[in-house]
């Protein structure tokens, strides 16, 4: 650029000034050869105007510089008018005035070295011009030619395209300014980089570190904008469906697999899979990187993961987790040429991950907290806390459906004799058992409830008859019956009883069933025990029950 200016600058000085040499040179040539012609017509006018024109021939012969003067004809003047120092001047049509000058040779070599003179003079102030322009200008053009350089290397991040001149003037405080600047945007980029390499770990280098910074805080907005969407998803279910969007629409990946694994049960299972996968992890211990909480990469160590049934194939396996209750694990497969193109979106990847985790991990917790607020811890049921909670929706939903509802109250005969007699340790295995034996005879559509103490409740959704509660109820009774219980090597048979109502048809108010169950459960212990007793009316009418 500076040269081209220089170039530019000569050009133009070095044109002009011939252009005005040459100008200067032919307007002093015109103007000689116009005083010398004036100079011939009034020695000629003196001749035409003089009444004695010998007299006025011999007034013109002694002027300086006049040799001599004559009067011609026309005819003749051809070859005079080409003779050194004359000049021929037309007097009328026939004749002409040829006036000899003494020094008109001289006179026009005197002339020409003036031009020359005059053009030699210029070309050197066209040269001294040049150089002092050059001189002049190069520190303005050096620091115009490093300023584009620094702004061509600032486009890409990178600022240490100082300036310098040694100009003491103003120009000084605008550069010092402008390198000040450098400095201030250097040491902004590197934060806003290294802030970014803390959100999102391991980017991929990039040349043009402006556009690198640019795109990453596009992605970073996403992501940001994918954790508050999450945060108010209704369910872990609802984030993984996210998560899987992304993969597939975003980064448009072909072969994937996600675990979930739940640390607190060491339970692992898939939630989702699309393309073809080589592993299919059956315990969470069998999982390198949920074993190693770090990140499996095939295209690093070939074979490392003993699980990957497929050696053609590299794959990646992420785990993200919080370190908490929750642990997932993301599997990609993919060939060597799809790595080439996918192994720059895989820090984001990690980091849309880690911030599903984090959510995963509170809504898990969350859930399980729920869960165990409405669990028993013992029998691993339902408490009443629960069945409070549902009971009203079970009993809409039946009406709604305009079927029965079998609802179960069991009790274990004579329960107290067995933690008095051999300990509370006795007793809790008893209720597990029967819990056990409640769950592995009802469907899995159907509610089973510690109610409190010894006491459970089962409410059975759906059912077409009476008979077939009372059937499900003897189930229940004889299972248990039969059912030998060893608690410190003794073997205990122990036998319920239960008390059954129907919903809607005892009552349409499903509390009331409940305590309808509960009357007829009195019966049956009233009568003998480890019996099904069903509610009818004459149990209410003899226990003199209000209704509600």
């Amino acid at each position: 650029m500076k040269k081209r200016i220089l170039i530019f600058i000569f050009l133009v000085i070095t044109v002009g000034g011939i252009i005005f040499t040459a100008f200067t040179a032919y307007r002093f040539s015109t103007i000689t050869d116009l005083a010398i012609k004036h100079s011939a017509e009034t020695i000629r006018d003196l001749y035409l105007y003089s009444e004695d024109k010998n007299e006025a021939l011999r007034i013109i012969k002694n002027m300086p510089n006049i040799d001599k003067v004559e009067v011609k004809d026309k005819t003749t003047i051809y070859t005079t008018h080409h003779m050194k120092n004359c000049i021929s001047v037309p007097i009328n049509t026939d004749k002409t005035l040829v006036i000899h000058f003494k020094s008109l040779a001289e006179f026009e070599n005197e002339k020409y070295n003036v031009i020359l003179e005059t053009i030699i003079i210029n070309l050197i102030f066209i040269a001294i011009s040049n150089i002092l322009l050059n001189l002049l200008i190069s520190p303005y053009l050096n620091i115009f030619e490093e300023l584009r350089q620094s702004i061509e290397k600032a486009r890409h991040g990178d600022f240490s395209g100082k300036l310098h001149t040694k100009l003491k003037n103003e120009l000084q405080k605008i550069i010092e300014n402008y390198n000040s600047f450098l400095d201030q945007l250097n040491k902004t980029f590197n934060l806003v980089s290294r802030n970014l390499n803390i959100l999102i770990p391991n980017i991929p280098k990039n040349n043009d570190k402006i556009s690198a910074v640019h795109k990453n805080m596009e992605i970073l907005a996403d992501i940001n904008k994918f954790k508050k969407i999450i945060e108010e998803d209704a369910n872990i279910g609802e984030i993984y469906k996210r998560l899987i969007d992304i993969f597939e629409n975003k980064f448009q990946l072909q072969n994937f697999k996600l675990y979930a694994v739940l640390n607190t049960k060491s339970e692992i299972k898939v939630i989702y899979e699309r393309g073809k996968m080589c592993c299919d992890i059956k315990f969470p211990s069998l999982c390198r990187a949920y074993r190693t909480s770090r990140e499996v990469n095939s295209i690093n160590f070939p074979n490392i993961c003993q699980e990957h049934l497929c050696p053609k194939h590299n794959y990646i396996c992420i785990p993200f987790s919080t370190g908490g209750t929750f642990t997932g694990v993301a599997s990609i497969n993919f060939t060597q040429e799809e790595y080439e193109k996918q192994k720059e979106i895989i820090p984001y990847i990690e980091s849309y991950l880690n911030e599903a985790a984090s959510i995963i991990e509170a809504k898990y917790t969350l859930n399980l907290m729920k869960q165990s607020s409405i669990t028993d811890q013992l029998t691993g049921l339902y408490n009443r806390r629960y069945l409070e909670e549902i009971l009203d929706k079970i009993a809409a939903s039946a009406i709604r459906e305009k079927s029965l509802l079998g609802v179960l109250m069991i009790d274990i005969d004579y329960f107290k004799k067995v933690n008095d007699t051999l300990g509370h340790d006795a007793g809790d295995e008893v209720l597990s058992q029967l819990a056990k034996v409640l769950v592995n005879t009802v469907r899995d559509s159907d509610f089973v409830v510690r109610f409190g103490g010894e006491e459970f409740i089962v409410i059975l959704q759906n059912v077409k008859t009476e008979e077939g509660i009372i059937k499900v109820a003897e189930k229940i009774r004889e299972t248990f019956k039969d059912l030998k219980i060893t608690v410190n090597g003794k073997t205990l048979n122990k036998t319920v009883s239960i008390g059954v109502s129907v919903f809607p048809e005892d009552t349409n108010k499903i509390w009331e069933s409940i305590k309808f169950a509960d009357l007829a459960l009195y019966e049956a212990k009233r009568t003998g025990r480890n019996k099904v007793v069903k509610f009818s009316q004459n149990l209410l009418e003899e226990s003199s029950y209000e209704q509600s």
